[in-house]
């Protein structure tokens, strides 16, 4: 009795701690079987006993009533295997290799005779997936250890797989860059994809990217599963990812190594060579080694593992600056080619339809006809007035534009676009540790712990040279990252084993920008703009359409940001006859500690349109000389608190993998999990409540002759601050409580060499992503927003300057104390509803693998993935109904006085804020909630996604001298947008009407329609042991033990997603998607890639859509796509033998061996400098040299 309470009560606290799944959560394998007498009839009672062969651990197994042994929770590695009867010839099995993720079945039949008799099996032969439905594919030691590896990072491995899309980020030479696992796995987002290190996470909440990279010399083996996985996975919306890290074994064993490389041994890219300015230089140094043994013999073992890298490189920056005499008003080199009209009086360059010359006067009233790149005199009327000379006289000139505009290197190349090039010097140093630990208590009893540590630093220097100005993918940023994971086995018998395992991972990120400690006074900006900086007086942004960006990387002044992941598992694992029975559950707690400041010294934007000789016309005027003038089309300026937010996660799950007969196994599974609402320790989150009254009524009025009926009493809408100002609810959204996922599989052998085998299920995906901000966790009152507003006119006169963009003062955080009217008056409110469901998709799949002579296989698979409720980006709840856009641009922009002023004092906007102006424009007041501008909504259930695959697979393996794999993909993904957890570095633009979000439906932006990928290791013929050569020392010295290894990968290019800037005062419509007209075709036949880099598609088939009209062109171009990539990366190596058990390799690995161009997707934004222009390539051919010295 006591040892059953004994038994229950692990069984308890074992499940108490909930689980993701048991091989895949562990990154262990399985292995079953069935033995009979070789007549069919089954041999119960034989004993089963399966060998470590590295660290001596024996587990045994009697054969039950039905003929089955099942062994689970193996750690990857070689063992032998051993079945003994009464009445029978033993059997050993020796070299049984067994993989992570693997359910391998060895059936056998035992032949009469003496139990001391012996027969001996030395094979390892490729095996059917005969146990499971699920796709994927296992990396093993020497796939990581032969082939070339770009950067050393095991994440580019996962290409190898089908079904698998990478991105420039996932294929970069860096192995500390950030993206590194941005991939696209059958049809999932980017960001869904879950990432485990010896059944610990590694991905963090913010982005769900992990938070450190392996290195290779410390994993034994990992495995990707791409679809239709049992119930043991979960919280994935793509595919799983596991790595086994190295143990120590009964030997003692060690590495060292060093990689080199160096840009003299590099080809130069193609764009260095266009602009002769030299090849980029790099210094490449990637060292390290590692040790384990025993500490114990058979019990206790150790394993360490460190890598160092030092990276001191260069990447060439070309961008457009302007020109000296720009910087001083003078314009007149932007003179172009004349102006007429035609029929309709739309404007255009002389010739054709245009015949009617375009008259306009200049400053000194002179009428001139106008040309193209004329800069106009702001005005308060919609007649402007030409620059005398296309010169702004110096007394116009704003002395905050001209001081920005100084701090801007002069060209250094001729022209008027790329006319900059710099080679950008970047530098990263980062180390890592890894610890092991294991230790064989008994048989019954297996315990590991492991402690990794990862630090990164990388510095960069700014694409315009170091000036202040100057903006920087790299800023200074360091990384720190912890992963720890404690695993336990508990075999309580051979039927019956208990499973725990505890991890906590930790990500930090410091960032300090490049103008760290810049005065804005010297810029001429108010000093209450410095002060409000606080923690990040860094030089401000400035977006300058047409022309570089300038200041902090994406808007952001200096940050300090923590995140953690912790982990708890518990599971079970039961033979029932001819079932295995498994269940489990996982608990995880995730936080993050944010300080990010958002826009602390002001975040601005010019465009042409103050400019131009209308705020719609795009062939006159500038965005420097708005610069120059001092006024932006935009700005704002943001006070941002420091954030502890969390949310827990949990799932339950039952697996039975029913082993029917030897033909056909079911796998049945239900899961069941939730990932909970987001809290704030200071309960600093908001909902936005689109239903609740707004506690300020106001009667809306229009001008009679408008039409347009009053708008009375309170309008609905309000920030709810969640815990605070009487309400007591501190979620952010409702919890999500019905998730349950079925999974089904079946396999069928229809003989002993084919399998076919079909599975489907059901998979939520993490209700992560959308990096690490303030504002995207729905902060509103304790954000301070200031609003710069541009103009009272619908953008043809501005309202004020750069000198003093916020007349009305500084706004501060004022925190839940003004309840329901928190927000009011606001530019932009962004926050979340409380509506939010857990994403999930439908998975399926149906393959046919079938062995083939010469040690082959051979796969053929359907997959499809239906994603439903994916987590979008934002949505602007407050755009202008269809009905109030028919109403045009006139009638939007009309001026009438502000209502919202007549209330009492106590009741109105707050001075400074855009609704406090003496008038607002019809558009404003027509909005669903008058009261706010902008009301995005962030993370919301909008987006689905339809993908289907054909994928075909031949492989090779195990072979002395050679193996490979080559897998074609054909695919097709639609949505209706990718964002918020497709991969950065492709396009993720939102709707562009909320309205009407059907028109969105397309192919989407990371939809890879061929894809093809293979590798292969060949040991060539010479020298010892091998064909030829094999006698000759001299020559077997030289000649002989050379391997050959490569990987060779081809993808189509994604689509474009063209975009358009809003014209200035376009109140109301949707937010950040604008898309130009299509006017033409954009697809231009004939001419070389690198030909057309100038011209990728046709720019002119495009127009700026009409003010408050959305334009014609769809969300991704049919008939045009961006480059596609095809690389081929090689290796050779020798081993130069010291004795049986020291030996020194020399590697030689080229990456992009033919040095193809393999050029970004082209500038995409309507009327940016680079539209339809490619300036960058992937990296051009690399080379490396390496020593590793085994022993």
């Amino acid at each position: 009795m006591k040892h059953r309470r004994i038994t229950i009560l692990n069984v308890m606290i074992f499940l108490a701690a909930f689980s993701i799944s048991a091989a895949a959560q562990t990154a262990t394998a399985t292995i079953r079987g069935v033995v009979d007498d070789g007549s069919g009839k089954v041999i119960a009672g034989a004993t089963v006993t399966l060998t470590n062969t590295s660290t001596g651990l024996a587990r045994n197994f009697a054969v039950n009533e039905q003929g089955q042994y099942y062994f689970n929770f193996i750690e990857p590695g070689s063992y032998q295997l051993l079945i003994k009867a009464a009445g029978f010839e033993s059997y050993l099995r020796q070299g049984l290799t067994l993989e992570v993720g693997q359910a391998a079945e060895v059936d056998v039949s035992l032949k009469p005779g003496s139990v001391t008799e012996t027969m001996t099996v030395v094979a390892n032969t490729q095996q059917l997936e005969t146990g499971n439905a699920a796709l994927g594919a296992v990396i093993d030691r020497k796939t990581i250890d032969d082939l070339p590896l770009n950067g050393r990072n095991p994440y580019q491995l996962l290409a190898l797989s089908s079904g698998v899309n990478s991105t420039r980020a996932s294929r970069g030479s860096n192995p500390t860059a950030n993206g590194s696992m941005a991939i696209s796995i059958n049809g999932g987002r980017a960001l869904t994809n879950e990432v485990l290190v010896d059944g610990a996470p590694v991905t963090l909440k913010a982005d769900t990217q992990p938070a450190l990279r392996p290195s290779p010399d410390s994993v034994q083996e990992f495995k990707v599963v791409t679809n239709s996985f049992s119930a043991e996975y979960g919280r994935t919306g793509g595919g799983a990812l596991n790595f086994s890290t190295k143990a120590g074994t009964n030997q003692y064993r060690g590495t060292i190594y060093e990689f080199l490389r160096n840009d003299a041994m590099d080809a130069t890219s193609f764009f260095s060579n266009r602009s002769s300015s030299g090849k980029e230089k790099l210094r490449f140094n990637q060292f390290g080694g590692n040790y384990g043994g025993p500490i114990l013999k058979n019990k206790l073992f150790f394993f360490a593992n460190y890598e160092g890298l030092r990276i001191r490189q260069s990447t060439l920056r070309i961008t457009n600056v302007p020109t000296a005499k720009m910087k001083t008003g003078d314009f007149s080199d932007l003179l172009g080619a004349t102006l007429c009209t035609n029929a309709q009086n739309q404007a255009g360059v002389c010739g054709g339809a245009f015949t009617t010359a375009l008259n306009v006067r200049d400053t000194n009233n002179q009428q001139i006809q106008a040309r193209a790149g004329m800069i106009y005199t702001p005005a308060a009327t919609a007649q402007r007035r030409v620059y005398a000379g296309n010169i702004i006289p110096a007394a116009q000139l704003n002395p905050v534009g001209i001081k920005v505009l100084s701090a801007i290197p002069d060209p250094n190349r001729p022209g008027l676009t790329n006319n900059f090039v710099y080679n950008e010097p970047l530098t990263t140093n980062a180390n890592q540790f890894v610890t092991r630990i294991d230790y064989n208590l008994s048989a019954k009893h297996q315990i590991f712990g492991r402690f990794t540590r990862e630090m990164n630093d990388d510095t960069g220097a700014g694409q315009l040279g170091g000036s202040a100005a100057s903006t920087t993918a790299v800023a200074n940023s360091a990384t720190r990252a912890v992963n720890v994971a404690i695993d336990h086995v508990y075999t309580v018998s051979p039927g019956f084993i208990l499973h725990g395992n505890a991890g906590w991972t930790r990500g930090t990120a410091v960032r300090t920008q490049l103008s760290d400690g810049f005065d804005l006074t010297s810029l001429g900006f108010p000093s209450n703009i410095a002060n409000a900086s606080g923690d990040s007086k860094v030089f401000p942004s400035f977006g300058v359409t047409g022309y570089t960006t300038l200041g902090p990387l994406r808007n952001f002044g200096n940050s300090l940001n923590n995140q953690d992941t912790f982990s708890f598992v518990g599971e079970a694992s039961m033979v029932k006859g001819a079932h295995v029975i498994k269940a489990g559950g996982t608990y995880r707690l995730y936080r993050i500690s944010i300080f990010r400041a958002d826009d602390p010294a002001g975040n601005f934007a010019f465009t042409r349109s103050f400019t131009a000789r209308t705020p719609t016309d795009q062939l006159s005027g500038d965005a420097v000389a708005s610069l120059a003038l001092g006024i932006p089309q935009s700005g704002r300026l943001g006070i941002v608190p420091r954030l502890a937010v969390q949310n827990p996660y949990f799932c339950l799950y039952l697996q039975d993998d029913w082993n029917v007969n030897r033909r056909l196994t079911v796998n049945l599974g239900l899961r069941y999990e939730s990932d909970l609402p987001t809290t704030e320790r200071y309960d600093r989150l908001t909902n936005f409540g689109t239903d609740l009254l707004f506690p300020v009524g106001v009667n809306i009025t229009f001008p009679v002759n408008l039409n347009i009926p009053a708008r009375t009493g309170n309008p609905r809408g309000a920030i709810i601050n969640l815990g605070r100002s009487g309400f007591r609810e501190r979620k952010q959204s409702k919890s999500d409580l019905n998730n349950f996922a079925p999974r089904l599989g079946l396999a069928l052998k229809l003989d002993d060499k084919t399998v076919l085998r079909a599975g489907g299920g059901i998979f939520y995906a993490p209700m992560t992503g959308g990096g690490v901000s303030t504002t995207s966790f729905g902060v509103i009152g304790d954000l301070g927003e200031s609003a710069y507003i541009a103009t009272l006119d619908g953008g043809i006169t501005p309202a004020s300057n750069l000198s003093n963009p916020f007349p009305n003062g500084i706004a501060s955080p004022t925190g839940a104390a003004a309840g329901l009217l928190t927000g009011y008056g606001r530019q932009t409110l962004t926050t979340r509803l409380a509506e939010i469901r857990n994403p999930y998709s439908g998975q399926w799949n149906l393959s046919l693998q079938r062995e083939l002579p010469w040690r082959m296989l051979a796969e053929v698979a359907y997959t499809g993935n239906a994603g439903i409720g994916i987590l979008g980006g934002t949505t602007d709840l407050n755009q202008l109904s269809p009905e109030a856009l028919a109403l045009g641009a006139t009638v939007l922009n009309t001026q009438v006085p502000n209502p919202f002023l007549t209330l009492p004092v106590e009741q109105r906007p707050p001075v400074g804020t855009p609704l406090s102006t003496a008038t607002l424009t019809v558009a404003q007041l027509l909005r669903p909630y008058p009261q706010y501008g902008q009301v995005q909504s962030f993370f919301a259930n909008d987006s689905h996604s339809s993908y289907h695959a054909l994928q075909a697979k031949l492989s090779h393996r195990l072979s002395e001298t050679l193996s490979f794999q080559g897998s074609y993909t054909f695919a097709k993904l639609i949505d209706n947008i990718s964002a918020i957890q497709a991969a950065a570095s492709v396009q993720t633009p939102n709707f562009q009407d909320n309205n009407n979000r059907r028109l969105d439906k397309s192919i989407s932006t990371i939809d890879a329609r061929h894809r093809f990928v293979g590798n292969a290791i060949y040991a060539l013929p010479f020298g010892k042991g091998r064909r030829w050569l094999n006698n000759n020392a001299l020559a077997g010295a030289f000649i002989g033990g050379w391997t050959t290894n490569m990987i060779v990968q081809y993808q189509g290019g994604f689509p474009l997603a063209i975009t358009a800037v809003a014209l200035a005062g376009q109140t109301g419509l949707a937010f950040t998607n604008l898309r130009p007209n299509l006017i033409g075709d954009p697809k231009i036949e004939g001419g070389t890639t690198e030909q057309r880099t100038d011209q990728w598609f046709n720019t002119a088939a495009f127009a700026q859509p009409a003010s408050f009209a959305t334009g014609s062109t769809p969300r991704t171009l049919p008939n045009v796509r961006g480059p596609a990539h095809f690389s081929v990366n090689f290796g050779i190596h020798k081993n130069f033998a010291f004795g049986e058990k020291r030996r020194l390799q020399f590697r030689a690995e080229a990456f992009n061996l033919f040095n193809r161009a393999n050029f970004d997707n082209p500038g995409t934004t309507f009327g940016g400098a680079n539209f339809g222009v490619i300036r960058s390539t992937e990296d051009p051919r690399l080379m490396q040299m390496a020593l590793k010295f085994y022993f």
